[in-house]
């Protein structure tokens, strides 16, 4: 699988390797070549447990550029009372102005909603919808269900500008990131690069 030159970075005590390590990021996603700018990207974590906080950092580091960004959570199974989301939205009825939640600054976030089932981001709504959000909000950077395990990123990955692949070190294995590839790459999907993070250890890119 071909990628970036992965670059370790070491807090050494401190935030700032860390978000000097999102800038170049940041500017990854920004400046990248093609026929059109990005202004939607989905982070796909690979065969974790938990998804990592790379979407959150990377929309915080696009906020704090001066750059208005919506954070969008599309993962529909966590419990809980919610507020109107993502999935109210993609029924229809609920405005974008409604639907999204202050972040602070230049930061949106948009939850998952208060009821949605994966099945909805396969219909031609959630690209009436994101549509509708980067006209209001100018990028989107969205986060989705882990793969393997969900396939909801492959029902989102055609309808974005670009994907990045988030792989744990020392847990994920080449063959899976190969077929995580594969498939996203079947769906139609642009893959930009691939972020490598240990949990409260490190980072790469």
């Amino acid at each position: 699988m071909s990628a970036r030159q992965a670059q370790q970075v070491q807090p050494a005590g401190s935030d700032r390797p860390l978000a000097e390590a999102y800038r170049s990021l940041r500017s990854t996603v920004k400046f990248a070549t093609g026929e059109r700018p990005i202004r939607s990207v989905l982070v796909v974590d690979l065969d974790r447990d938990e998804r990592s906080a790379v979407a959150e950092q990377l929309a915080t580091a696009f906020a704090e550029a001066g750059d208005h960004c919506v954070l969008i959570d599309t993962d529909s199974r966590g419990g809980g009372e919610r507020t109107l989301g993502f999935f109210d939205l993609l029924r229809g009825g609920e405005s974008v102005a409604s639907v999204v939640n202050p972040g602070g600054g230049n930061l949106m976030r948009l939850g998952p909603g208060q009821s949605g089932t994966p099945d909805a981001l396969a219909g031609d709504a959630l690209t009436s919808a994101l549509d509708g959000l980067i006209e209001a909000h100018g990028l989107a950077v969205l986060s989705s269900a882990p793969l393997p395990r969900y396939a909801d990123a492959l029902a989102i990955a055609s309808r974005v500008d670009a994907v990045i692949l988030v792989v744990t070190s020392g847990e994920t294995r080449r063959p899976k990131a190969v077929d995580a590839r594969d498939a996203l790459e079947r769906v139609g999907s642009r893959i930009l690069g691939v972020v490598m993070v240990e949990p409260k250890k490190r980072w790469f890119w």
